[in-house]
C-alpha cells in the first residue's frame, strides 16, 4: 500500500457505499424484481453487497437469463425509483467530511455507476448540490467504471490533471478506474469489500470511515 499522498486541488467521490448507505433499497428492489419474475429466491444483505459496483444490467446478469435482463432492470429501476430517496442516508461522518474540503478550497464531484438522473437527485435529497456540483453516472455518455471515461470528464470539467485529483470509493472498479485515469486512489472499507481486499489492490490508504479519511488528509499535509 501506498504511503505517499501528492498534493490534490480535487476530490471525486463514488457514491453508493462511499459517501451513501443505499444497500437497503438495493437489496429490497432486487429482491422485487426476483419475485416479478417468478423467483422464491430471496437475497441476503451479503448477497445484495456482492451484487454492487459494476452497473445494474451487469448485476441484474447474475440473477436472471440473458432474454430476462433487459425487463429485469427495467422492473429493479421502476421499484429503486419508489423507495430509494426515503431509504438511502448518507455514510456517519460524509456530510462534515464534504463542509470540511469545501472550507479548504478543493473541488469535489461524484462519478457512480448509479444511474446519473438518480445519483443527482439522491445528491439534492441530501442538500449537497453545493458542495458536489459536479456528478457523473450512467447514461450521462460516458462507459462505467472500472473504466476511466467519467473520470477524465470529471478532470477536464474541473480543468485539473488527473493526478491532482483524488479518488475515494470503495471497490476494485473504484480502483482500477482511478489507475487508468491516473489519480491516487483511496478505499474505504464501508461498501461491499473487506480491508485485505482493497489492501491488495495497492491504493494510497485503506480506511474504514470516512471520518478516517478527513484525519488521513489532515495528517498528510498535502492538501491544498
Amino acid at each position: 500500500m501506498s504511503s505517499s499522498l501528492p498534493t490534490i486541488r480535487a476530490i471525486l467521490y463514488d457514491l453508493d457505499g462511499t459517501l451513501a448507505d443505499s444497500f437497503l433499497p438495493i437489496r429490497e428492489s432486487f429482491n422485487h424484481m426476483l419475485k416479478a419474475f417468478g423467483h422464491r429466491r430471496v437475497l441476503t444483505p451479503e448477497e445484495s453487497l456482492e451484487l454492487v459496483g459494476g452497473g445494474l444490467e451487469e448485476s441484474v446478469a447474475r440473477l436472471l437469463s440473458p432474454d430476462e435482463v433487459s425487463r429485469g432492470t427495467a422492473v429493479f429501476r421502476a421499484h429503486y425509483e419508489s423507495i430509494y430517496l426515503d431509504t438511502t442516508h448518507p455514510m456517519p461522518g460524509a456530510e462534515n467530511l464534504l463542509r470540511e474540503i469545501s472550507r479548504r478550497g478543493l473541488a469535489q464531484g461524484v462519478v457512480t455507476n448509479k444511474l446519473g438522473t438518480s445519483a443527482r437527485a439522491l445528491i439534492r435529497h441530501f442538500g449537497w448540490n453545493h458542495l458536489l456540483p459536479l456528478c457523473l453516472g450512467e447514461h450521462d455518455g460516458f462507459s462505467l467504471k472500472p473504466s476511466p471515461d467519467m473520470i477524465l470528464a470529471a478532470a477536464e470539467t474541473m480543468g485539473l490533471a488527473p493526478r491532482d485529483i483524488l479518488f475515494v470509493g470503495d471497490s476494485p472498479f473504484d480502483r482500477e478506474a482511478a489507475r487508468r485515469a491516473g489519480c491516487p486512489a483511496v478505499l474505504l472499507t464501508t461498501g461491499t469489500h473487506r480491508e485485505k481486499e482493497l489492501a491488495a489492490l495497492d491504493p494510497l490508504a485503506v480506511l474504514g470511515s470516512l471520518s478516517e479519511l478527513g484525519d488521513f488528509l489532515r495528517e498528510s499535509g498535502r492538501v491544498r
